[in-house]
């Protein structure tokens, strides 16, 4: 079961949030790999609106952060989208970790 997180983006700024993967059991991510995306709706069958960079900060204790560059949240349009963090084992067996909104506030300076 994954868990419920909104976030809010603001168009033309660095964007970076942290996330710790707190199942019991499983918070070491060494092994797995991690991808998030958005999109305005998730029932959109097409590719998504943007792409976050994953990083893994302290994958044994289950660390990561998301992150879009000012570049990329520049290029969104202000709204609310649909995100997803998924993991994939070594199987390719995928769980989504994190679902939520992310909305995007108009930025005033380029």
């Amino acid at each position: 079961m994954s868990a419920e997180f909104n976030i809010v983006i603001n168009q033309n700024a660095d964007f970076t949030r942290k996330f710790k993967l707190k199942t019991p059991g499983t918070t070491d991510i060494t092994n797995y790999t991690i991808t998030s995306a958005m999109k305005k709706h998730h029932t959109t069958p097409d590719a998504s609106d943007t792409d976050f960079t994953v990083t893994k900060t302290d994958a044994s204790a289950g660390d990561f952060t998301i992150s879009l560059t000012d570049t990329q949240t520049a290029a969104l349009k202000a709204g609310v989208y649909q995100y997803d963090i998924l993991s994939a084992d070594g199987s390719g067996i995928k769980t989504t970790l994190v679902s939520g909104t992310a909305t995007v506030e108009a930025g005033i300076t380029p």
